[in-house]
């Protein structure tokens, strides 16, 4: 039994707010350990002063059991040492704390047995006989097989693997079995992290089931971002501000009747359509929550997501989420995801996107707006602001006088600094929208520039100013919420105060943008562009600030601290070779594998690639193209689609098409994505013309899709700020943008587009290429290299189709 505290900060600060939270009454919570002190906490279930519930959630071995002795003696109970007793056989301590988390008494220390090395044979087994017997039909394939086994290996030797698996492999369950069975065998935590909700959907509804039916019983939860989760709390405040509002209050109705049954609470599986102001008012938020306090506590969707998450042995998040929490992690020593071993990295072509969305900062004017829109009245709503007022500005109020005059000052001055900002916000970012060109492009900013007159005359004064008056805000809303400092408010009470906390945090995160804005760093590029507007008002511009590299970032909080990622993809290599990745995201060591798509693309795919065809530079290129495109059409009988990399070009290619005549052309922009491809599926004949959302993630299976056309190789555009400045980066280290980041991005990209083609062992069609640089330039080889061996015809364009007319039916 020790008595040292060896308790993180973080954690004991998050221990120390719960108890609080808790009204000082006893809880308990589940702690991570880490060479012997408690680097994080999950509270699980909260106690009153007469009684204490159940643990809620099973711990781990090498985890701690921790509650509070609110009497500051932390002798042990006969209740205590019975649970001692129980966990310590199991590897589980136990330790109490007073309630300011500054002594601990560590009755039992935690045991973290040896790992357990997952036998290979008995993967092998579940694919060869579990999934036979779970899928009628199912033969297991070689390539599966095999990645199967690498990702066992990387498990249980603690080692980084990245793997490459064409369309079809069956990577999903080649990493989802092993994961689920080393996570069983060592009762420890696997993550398993996606870049689209696409394909969370397809390992929650079809892999995940599948796998449990072959036997591998694994508990497997979904995790989301919290503000993904509706909050019951916030819900019945809303319900009752919105009686007066009878189309909102009966949509709110039919969200409090989904709550009551719903498995988790997400805005995915929302009954009905909330746009992003409503669902605001109602979704779980850091925040704005209550911790332990609230009375929705125990049954509250976000904490039962995460007691769920921490119980089970696979979590599968987004890469948004993992990046967040690996940076925290690094920076406070506790995420907000459970403790886990081991990562599967899916969709791993997308981290460096995600790593760079991650550390990217912007300032626009509706962030303005969705800071102080709160704070102030509206036609059917009163603001916090006014809230605060009827709350607290009256003799039911548990203010002292002095402290109720103080608030009768300092409310209309926040409510005054509030509307000035919200308007001085309009005209900043209006007035920067004038310098940007009528293209609707960015305008970048670097160290030279600021000796400019854009830069020196328009952009610094009106920034700095903005940022002085977001701090002004910020300031205003301090004197509002110094009177609630040591006011204990019924939680009722809390929202308004609560909103008026999360608006100052707001205003104060938005000047501290601005002001990192301003400051040249060779690490981040700087730039600004035209932002969303609503209808009616002025154009206005955001001023965004983005990392040129991610590499470092993520060798540190990624590949180092992890012993074992796994990262896969159907598109993660260049002409075979895996060094674009690895540069780009920091991986040093790692062991690399590729498997080929067991698909016949020999047979199944033609892949055309006329040579008389005018490349992208020349005038003649887009009617010449268009002409092209006319003709394949034609010759498929539909069936197609025509990826652009422009916007512009989604439009002409589509004019030209429907000029010649042809029936069902879904053009981008025309209609939702999920709606057109719904559309695309219902006739044969249907030609969709779309740009970078339809070059992956879309899978449309069997005769529906039988033609795609790539007009043109999908280098990323030069003038994208961020684009130069990471060539600029490339050349300022002696290297060679187009052929170390340019030409790779474009063919990884040009994989995915080809890879909409071919997704089952039926599916055939052909694949057109127009871009006549891959047989001009010498870059032609290393495209070419990397795409599937697909029955290749170069030549005329008329002798192209012909060839597809003799694909399409031969004999």
């Amino acid at each position: 039994m020790t008595s040292s505290l060896r308790i993180r900060p973080p954690a004991a600060d998050a221990l120390r707010d719960a108890i609080r939270q808790n009204g000082g009454n006893e809880l308990f919570a589940i702690g991570d350990v880490e060479d012997g002190e408690m680097t994080g906490v999950t509270v699980t279930c909260r106690g009153q002063e007469d009684r204490v519930t159940a643990l809620l959630d099973r711990p781990r071995a090498g985890q701690v059991v921790v509650h509070n002795h609110p009497s500051g003696d932390l002798t042990p109970s006969d209740a205590d040492m019975e649970l001692a007793g129980f966990y310590g056989q199991h590897g589980v301590g136990v330790v109490i704390v007073d309630n300011a988390v500054t002594r601990a008494n560590w009755v039992v220390e935690p045991h973290d047995p040896k790992l357990v090395v997952l036998d290979p044979d008995a993967v092998v087994r579940v694919f060869r006989e579990g999934l036979p017997q779970a899928i009628q039909g199912f033969e297991a394939r070689e390539q599966q097989v095999e990645m199967a086994l690498a990702v066992t290996a990387a498990l249980n030797d603690g080692r980084p693997l990245v793997c490459e698996a064409g369309t079809g492999t069956g990577k999903s369950l080649a990493y989802l079995v092993p994961a689920a069975m080393w996570a069983l065998a060592n009762e420890r935590k696997v993550v398993v992290s996606t870049f689209t909700r696409t394909l969370q959907a397809q390992l929650m509804d079809a892999d995940v089931p599948t796998m449990l039916r072959a036997g591998v019983q694994a508990r497997v939860e979904l995790l989301q971002g919290r503000n993904n989760y509706l909050c019951r709390r916030r819900l019945g405040l809303a319900l009752d501000d919105t009686k007066d509002e009878e189309a909102t209050h009966a949509v709110l109705q039919t969200v409090e009747t989904w709550s009551g049954t719903t498995a988790d609470g997400s805005r995915l599986d929302l009954p009905v359509e909330l746009d992003g102001e409503l669902w605001s008012r109602i979704r779980s938020d850091s925040e704005m929550t209550l911790r332990a306090r609230c009375p929705h506590f125990a049954e509250c969707h976000y904490y039962r997501s995460t007691r769920r998450a921490a119980a089970a042995h696979v979590v599968i998040v987004n890469h948004a989420l993992l990046l967040a929490d690996l940076s925290l992690r690094e920076q406070i020593g506790q995420g907000v995801l459970p403790k886990y071993d081991r990562l599967v990295l899916d969709e791993g072509h997308h981290l460096e996107d995600a790593a760079t969305g991650a550390a990217s900062e912007s300032v626009t004017f509706e962030g303005v707006r969705q800071a102080l829109a709160p704070l102030l009245d509206r036609r059917r709503r009163k603001g916090v602001l006014t809230r605060l007022a009827q709350d607290h500005l009256t003799g039911s109020s548990k203010l002292r006088v002095e402290d109720q005059e103080r608030l009768e000052v300092a409310l209309p001055a926040a409510r005054e600094r509030a509307e000035d900002i919200l308007q001085a916000g309009q005209d900043a970012m209006a007035s920067l929208a004038v310098v940007l060109p009528e293209s609707g492009t960015a305008v970048r900013f670097t160290r030279a520039d600021e000796d400019g007159p854009l830069w020196k005359e328009d952009v610094e004064p009106t920034l700095r100013t903005l940022a002085h008056q977001l701090d002004e805000g910020a300031e205003a809303l301090d004197d509002v919420l110094h009177v609630f400092e040591d006011v204990g408010l019924p939680p009722e009470r809390m929202e308004a105060v609560l909103q008026a906390r999360r608006s100052r945090s707001r205003l104060m995160g938005l000047a501290d943008r601005v002001r990192s804005f301003l400051v040249h760093d060779d690490g981040h590029a700087r730039w600004l562009e035209p932002a969303w507007k609503r209808s009616g008002e002025p154009a206005t511009a955001g001023a965004v600030r983005a990392p040129v590299d991610v590499d470092a970032t993520l060798q540190r909080i990624l590949w180092s601290p992890l012993k074992t990622v796994v990262a896969t993809s159907a598109t993660m290599t260049v002409a075979g070779s895996f060094a674009h990745f690895r540069k780009r995201t920091g991986l040093h060591h790692a062991d690399e594998l590729v498997l080929p798509s067991p698909f016949d693309h020999a047979t199944q795919a033609m892949l055309g690639l006329p040579r008389d065809l005018p490349e992208p530079n020349t005038p003649a290129f887009m009617d010449d193209t268009a002409r092209a495109v006319v003709d394949a059409v034609r010759v498929s009988g539909g069936g197609a689609f025509v990826l652009c990399t422009s916007y512009d070009a989604v439009r002409r290619y589509a004019d030209a098409l429907r000029r010649a005549g042809v029936d069902g052309v879904l053009a981008q922009g025309e209609g939702e994505r999920t709606a057109l491809l719904q559309r695309f599926m219902t006739s044969r004949s249907s030609v969709l013309v779309g740009t970078d959302s339809f070059w992956e993630g879309v899978s449309v299976r069997g005769d529906a899709l039988r033609l795609v056309i790539v007009p043109r190789l999908p280098f990323r555009v030069p003038t994208d700020p961020l684009v130069q400045a990471r060539t600029e980066a490339i050349q300022a280290a002696g290297g060679d943008p187009f052929r170390q980041y340019t030409l790779p991005e474009a063919v990884l990209k040009l994989r995915q587009g080809y890879g909409r083609l071919i997704r089952s062992r039926t599916d055939t069609g052909v694949v057109l290429l127009l871009d006549r640089r891959v047989h001009s330039r010498g870059y032609g080889r290393i495209v070419l290299a990397s795409l599937p061996p697909a029955r290749r015809v170069k030549g005329p364009m008329r002798w192209v189709l012909q060839s597809m007319d003799g694909f399409y039916r031969p004999g």
